[in-house]
């Protein structure tokens, strides 16, 4: 199968080419960074197009790995030359603006896949993962086509509205909390800080981090671009001022009960009981 990975010299970009050429797929790659995807098809061995529709003209499958804001673009600059028998992916982590596209995409007799990868580039067995896959036009054939795809992950099928709103939520928030975080620990001594925290701050420095690496454009579109996130950050701040007039106060009977209502409503969660235990292997890890 000849795959186009379109944005294939950034990091899932690279990944997802890694991934087919050692499937034994023929791989070829365009990306607006010129250098970066001359770089890109050099290391992992595939082909370099001049752009996208040389990418995706003759190709069987199409994997759309662009910046959310762009993907849209993309797929209507590409889809008159997709082949009738052809397919097109896009893994974009928002999609409420995209299926509609892949929707009209469709009517072509083309394939459409909208897939959300519920990891990141620096997974090296798929055993495990999790994808979610948002129906288009035919959730039967979808499913078995991204599973004849990505045979080893979990699929997790889900509208596209409830899809944005669980991001919100799982991608979102913690990335809002994890960015305030670092903001206000990152003119403090680290190495200090490190020396003398103990398991929840050095999980917490290990996740903020984490976020604080990765690509800025990319984080900015999964805070603005998505309609739920203000509700949830709102909700938030909300009751962060609530706990905090409680901590000014010195109020410890609110406090106390603000607690136990939360932990209430977690113990519901069926790993409620194991959290603590997977805290401390999550710490043995790092």
């Amino acid at each position: 199968m000849k795959v186009a990975v379109i944005g294939g010299a950034g990091r899932m970009g690279r990944w997802l080419t890694g991934y087919f050429l050692s499937k034994g797929h023929e791989v070829i790659i365009s990306d607006i960074n010129e250098n970066e995807a001359k770089e890109a098809a050099k290391l992992t061995g595939a082909k370099l197009a001049r752009d996208n529709i040389e990418a995706a003209k003759n190709a069987d499958l199409s994997v759309i790995s662009t910046p959310i804001e762009v993907t849209p673009k993309v797929l209507k600059e590409i889809a008159p030359e997709l082949k009738e028998s052809a397919a097109v992916m896009e893994i974009s982590s928002l999609k409420s603006k995209i299926v509609p596209v892949l929707e009209k995409i469709a009517k072509r007799k083309v394939k459409t896949l909208s897939v959300h990868p519920l990891f990141g580039p620096g997974v090296q067995k798929l055993a495990e993962e999790k994808m979610a896959l948002v129906p288009v036009l035919d959730p039967a054939s979808e499913v078995r086509l991204v599973a004849s795809l990505f045979p080893d992950v979990e699929m997790i099928v889900v509208d596209a509205e409830e899809h944005d709103r669980i991001m919100a939520l799982t991608l979102s928030l913690p990335h809002f909390l994890n960015i305030i975080f670092a903001c206000v620990i990152c003119e403090e001594d680290i190495d200090v800080l490190r020396k003398l925290g103990g398991t929840t701050f050095t999980l917490q420095l290990a996740i903020s981090e984490g976020v604080m690496t990765e690509d800025t454009g990319l984080y900015a579109s999964i805070q603005m671009s998505n309609e739920y996130t203000v509700q949830y950050l709102n909700k938030f701040l909300s009751n962060a001022e609530i706990l905090k007039k409680y901590i000014d106060k010195q109020d410890l009977k609110n406090f106390v009960q603000f607690y136990r209502d939360i932990r209430g409503s977690l113990s519901k969660d069926k790993d409620f009981s194991r959290a603590y235990e997977r805290m401390y292997k999550a710490l043995e890890a790092l």
